[in-house]
């Protein structure tokens, strides 16, 4: 061969070598890339929950001071803690958007307490009709009860043993509204056909809690709530209309109800207004952190008071005598988490030395040193976390396909249907 052709060969070859060398280059720097993201990703999202978890204990301190100094009582975010920065008197850190939202858990009725007549009202003050409310808390009350049986035929223990699947009733309070899905009558009335809840449901769920506490909040209480608890729209309006007014025209009013009297006075007598208070006794604190594109929210269920109760895994109702019609021996207090509580005037519990969630308790605690101090690494939490939810965002919402029909209808509205006024139900 000659030398020409020789250096053509070698030219070629060295030509093929660096593309080789070039698409190696590029992959290598693709994958690199990829982890240097997913790594930075990984980082930003540690750093955000300390930040989410840090905002977090600053509205926990800020409830907590507010409420030692206002008479022991939480009543509504716009007592001082809906904005704990503005309240602490210094910003977040630059860069760090923060958001805090509060949901009172006590603006919602206790479900294990609640009557078969108080259920049928509260259905009916939600838009459902008449008979459907009677026969969807006859249902309710016979799962719950051990005593109590069903006069609807498709929620008596016979029809839950001739099911599919068969089974029995819970014979305990509902621990959670996913039990709604077996309870005859109910699952027919809150879900439709193909399994998805209905807004009589979502409005339901909106309105009863799963916790017990002694009174609910009339302070956030919903229109729906009030209606069913045997207030008419005019009293009602009463009360919205006041809330409206209140802090506008005197300096320093507050713009919540401090004693429950206050709306006694305001509604007239004759309304039964028992189940209510004007504290918050259970609430959800989320604190949502966004930094760029990251983000990440923290969420803790705060027992405000000790007197709040979750029910608890129950034995076998066959042999368990405690489960009966008055439906409240079955619910027992369960501490879940962490806090030392301090006592409140009426609570029959006594205070806890509950530890940081997930933090064990040192040899040393509880022990004096030589100094004299008592010698612990854990923070004593002014409240108990029942509860903790975190999340770093919610997924984009899918794409419609392409070949979606534009002509067809629209999924149904998951729209609360509006109150309406209640009647008084004879027994």
């Amino acid at each position: 061969m000659s030398a020409p052709k020789r250096r053509g060969s070698v030219i070629i070859v060295v030509l093929v070598l660096i593309t080789l060398a070039s698409l190696l280059l590029g992959r290598f720097m693709e994958d690199n890339s990829l982890e240097l993201s997913m790594a930075t990703r990984d980082a930003d999202r540690r750093r955000l929950r300390a930040d989410a978890q840090s905002e977090l204990e600053l509205a926990l301190a800020v409830i907590a001071e507010i409420r030692s100094i206002d008479l022991n009582k939480i009543h509504a975010p716009s007592q001082g803690y809906d904005d704990p920065h503005a309240y602490a008197g210094f910003p977040p850190r630059d860069g760090l958007e923060v958001k805090f939202d509060y949901e009172d858990e006590t603006a919602k009725l206790p479900l294990s307490v609640l009557s078969k007549n108080d259920l049928i009202q509260l259905l009916y003050s939600l838009g459902m009709e008449q008979r459907d409310a009677e026969r969807c808390a006859d249902a309710i009350v016979a799962w719950e009860s051990k005593s109590y049986e069903s006069i609807e035929e498709e929620a008596t223990e016979a029809a839950y043993q001739r099911s599919t699947l068969s089974f029995r009733p819970a014979r305990r309070p509902i621990r959670t509204f996913e039990e709604f899905r077996s309870i005859g009558v109910a699952k027919e009335l809150f879900f439709d056909e193909l399994g998805r809840p209905t807004p009589i449901f979502q409005a339901f769920k909106g309105c009863v809690s799963l916790y017990t506490f002694p009174q609910s909040n009339i302070n956030t209480a919903s229109d729906a709530v009030l209606l069913s608890q045997g207030l008419d729209d005019r009293q009602l309006g009463l009360i919205r209309d006041r809330q409206a007014e209140i802090g506008k025209r005197i300096v320093g009013t507050p713009s919540y109800f401090r004693v429950t009297n206050e709306v006694r006075q305001l509604v007239g007598g004759g309304v039964n207004l028992a189940k209510f208070d004007d504290e918050v006794i259970l609430m959800w604190v989320r604190v949502t952190v966004k930094e760029g594109l990251s983000k990440c929210r923290v969420s803790a269920l705060v027992a405000i008071r000790e007197d709040v109760a979750y029910p608890s895994p129950s034995a076998n109702p066959d042999t368990d005598p405690s489960i009966g019609l008055s439906r409240k021996s079955a619910t027992t207090n369960i501490p879940k988490s962490t806090g030392t509580s301090t006592a409140v005037p009426g609570s029959t519990t006594t205070p806890s030395p509950y530890l940081t969630p997930g933090i064990e308790a040192p040899a040393t605690f509880g022990k004096s040193t030589m100094s004299g101090r008592v010698a612990s690494k854990t923070i004593a939490y002014p409240f108990q976390i029942l509860a903790w939810e975190e999340d770093n965002g919610a997924p984009p919402a899918p794409k419609p396909p392409d070949d979606a029909d534009p002509t067809a209808p629209a999924a149904p509205s998951s729209d609360t249907p509006a109150p309406r006024a209640t009647k008084t139900l004879t027994k």
